[in-house]
């Protein structure tokens, strides 16, 4: 590419494998780098870096790839894809490369551990079958070589998203294992009254895509994975401490205990938390393969593997029918490693089993530049500007690697058949929870040298268009939880014109009763402390400006003055003992850095997690003595229970009671307001 923006399709000479070098066809103009160069390895004192990674040269203590070669995300250097399109056009043979299949782990007669992929065990040594490589990590991946797959631009001028038009969306906020056993309980009431085949789309967040992802994709009747119906008359201390059914039981795990064993058999940081969650959450349920591409069904599998036929042995993972029509898996992107992330720069980022990606460029206010800025984190460095974000989704099995061999139509801009390099590492189902949930991304974002090696990262670059020509070559970013930056799911599924929104917000915070909302003391400013910040947000109020942790700084969707309107009828439901469900015709205002349109309205049902003293008087009396005994009960602060470490020392562990408990409240809260779900998401 030369500096004035312009590919060229042909290279003289030795320019050939390395066009960016080839000053000729550039006309004289100073040339830019097409690819990342730098793996991300270190070379130290030693100057040399290890094999498995290719062609390199130690500069400056950092491996980085050699002329004519480009870093994938495994830190593995690989011919450019761009060079290697034009030696195939050019009729040249294209270098096949050597690589490493040690793994370094060791294995006895239960075969190697899952994480490290497809392994054969030979003489005690975990080794990667033949035809893969090993990674950074110490997994075995396969390298599809070039392949091919859809690019959809989406921005403002062409809005429109791919698949199936969402008109109803169920949002599934995060919060841990408190997220997954509230879910639990109302997927379960949502299912007897057959609502779940007609939700468009499922938008999940954190400890939602965790309940969520198991829904959609495992191959199990509802019946018995989310188990019958409860009466709280019948809610005995001795039935709630029987074994839940499969869905809540996922959070019976001792995720501390599966991390240590895992990290004991070698797995790095960088993965841990995906590894984790896929052991913990998934493997109950068979959806804990770390190799398995993503599809919307098996017949656009055939398609895949039609377009690709390097793909005809791999492993894909489809959801089950008769559930929803597709799941949103929301997620943060932080910052490129060795960068800060901040309410300023960090973007959506959105997992479906079609496509993959963040939908618009983040513009501020009327603002036409969408560029965004990054700060290094290791002082004295210069930051990184007018990087470009978003702009639309790509096939999600294609998602992760080096940017398309074309950088205009058909090719960055969007296009059916777009050719670009394969991704080392598939967006498989368990990748997309993990990242979902990495809650502690946005903190350890900020930390020199610790980020990078913690969060989990994917190669990434942005959808250019008319508006924004120029392309960008991918970039390794830091991924977070997505409620780092939007904590119900409710904006994403809003970016794609859903009208009918039922959502499921499962936050820690209780409704303050005092003052009165229905009459504020006069001058009384909300300061988004009234309510879970889940809420708040998305009317401009909590913690919109905080830096470590949550980007909710432009979160707002609803205008500030429905806000204590809103807050006055969901204390009269909690006053009378009620679940705190309200149907509401909602305004939906433009925001531009979620590329939102209106103002228009839509149907929404905000089914938010707060005590309700109606279903704790029907429970039996032994049960309702354990709620009065808080900790000795067993059932501290229900039903607001805390996130993280709730029965310490581990971070997600709960107890039978406190799940069959919160889920049977949830459900009650489904059922006791029956006929408004109909009505919104028929």
């Amino acid at each position: 590419m030369c500096a004035d923006g312009e590919y060229k399709n042909f290279a003289m000479g030795s320019g050939l494998n390395s066009p960016e070098l080839n000053c000729c066809a550039c006309k004289g103009y100073k040339v830019t780098a097409e690819c990342m160069r730098d793996t991300g390895g270190g070379c130290g004192w030693t100057g040399t870096c290890n094999g498995w990674r290719g062609p390199t040269d130690c500069k400056k203590g950092k491996c980085m790839c050699q002329e004519g070669y480009c870093a994938n995300e495994a830190g593995t250097c690989l011919q450019s894809s761009r060079a290697v399109a034009m030696r195939e056009k050019a009729g040249m043979n294209v270098v096949q490369q050597q690589c490493s299949t040690k793994t370094n782990g060791r294995c006895m007669m239960g075969g190697c551990d899952f994480w490290r992929g497809a392994t054969d065990c030979e003489m005690f040594k975990c080794v990667c079958v033949p035809g893969h490589c090993v990674d950074e990590f110490g997994g075995c991946y396969k390298s599809m070589g070039l392949i091919r797959a859809e690019v959809v631009p989406i921005h403002a001028t062409q809005p429109k998203f791919p698949g199936v038009p969402v008109v109803t969306a169920l949002c599934v906020s995060g919060g841990g294992s408190r997220a997954l056993s509230a879910a639990s309980g109302s997927f379960r009431a949502l299912r007897d009254l057959g609502l779940l085949p007609s939700i468009d789309a499922i938008s999940s967040v954190s400890g939602g895509s965790w309940a969520s992802a198991i829904l959609m994709f495992a191959e199990m009747d509802l019946e018995t994975m989310l188990g019958p119906a409860t009466m709280p008359s019948a809610l005995s201390l001795f039935e709630l401490d029987k074994t839940p059914a499969p869905l809540g039981n996922a959070v019976t795990a001792k995720i501390n205990n599966i991390a240590i064993s895992l990290k004991l058999s070698g797995v790095p940081f960088g993965m841990l938390w995906v590894a984790a969650v896929a052991k913990a959450f998934l493997e109950p349920f068979g959806l804990n393969r770390l190799d398995a591409y993503l599809a919307p069904s098996w017949a656009a599998v055939e398609q895949i593997k039609l377009k690709n036929p390097q793909f005809k042995d791999a492993a894909f993972q489809v959801p089950t029918p008769g559930r929803a029509k597709t799941l949103i898996m929301n997620s943060a992107i932080l910052s490129p490693s060795s960068y800060k992330a901040s309410a300023d720069n960090v973007v959506n980022l959105q997992v479906s089993p079609d496509f993959t990606g963040s939908p618009f460029y983040p513009h501020v206010g009327g603002s036409v530049d969408a560029q965004v800025s990054y700060q290094s984190a290791n002082a004295g460095d210069k930051p990184l500007t007018k990087v470009l974000m978003g702009g639309g989704l790509v096939s999600t099995y294609a998602y992760g690697a080096s940017a398309p061999t074309n950088r205009g139509l058909n090719g960055q801009m969007g296009g059916e058949d777009v050719e670009m390099q394969s991704p080392t590492h598939p967006m498989c189902l368990a990748r997309a929870v993990g990242m979902s949930s990495a809650a502690f991304g946005g903190q350890m974002s900020g930390i020199p040298g610790i980020g990078a090696e913690t969060n989990p990262r994917v190669e990434i670059w942005p959808v250019s268009s008319d508006e924004h020509p120029k392309p960008q070559k991918a970039m390794r970013f830091m991924i977070g939880d997505g409620g780092n930056l939007e904590n119900t799911g409710i904006l994403a599924a809003l970016q794609r014109g859903a009208s009918r929104v039922v959502a499921l917000i499962n936050g820690p915070e209780p409704l303050a009763m005092t003052p009165s909302f229905c009459e504020p003391p006069a001058g009384y400013i909300p300061t988004g402390a009234e309510i879970t910040s889940q809420f708040a947000n998305l009317f401009g109020y909590g913690d919109v400006n905080s830096s470590q942790q949550e980007f909710h700084k432009y979160n707002q969707v609803f205008p500030q003055s429905d806000y204590l309107p809103m807050l006055c009828e969901l204390q009269k439901l909690k006053a009378s003992g009620k679940p705190t469900t309200l149907r509401k015709t909602m305004q939906v205002q433009s925001n531009s850095w979620w590329g939102i349109i209106g103002p228009r309205s839509a149907d929404f049902i905000f089914a938010i997690l707060q005590k309700s003293a109606a279903f704790e008087e029907s429970l039996p009396s032994d049960t309702r003595q354990a709620l009065a005994e808080g900790a000795v009960g067993g059932v501290p602060d229900f039903p607001l229970m805390q996130t993280t470490f709730y029965n310490p020392p581990d971070l997600t562990y709960w107890t039978p009671r406190q799940i069959n408990l919160l889920a049977a409240q949830t459900e009650y809260a489904v059922r006791q307001n029956a006929e408004l779900f109909k009505a919104v998401l028929r």
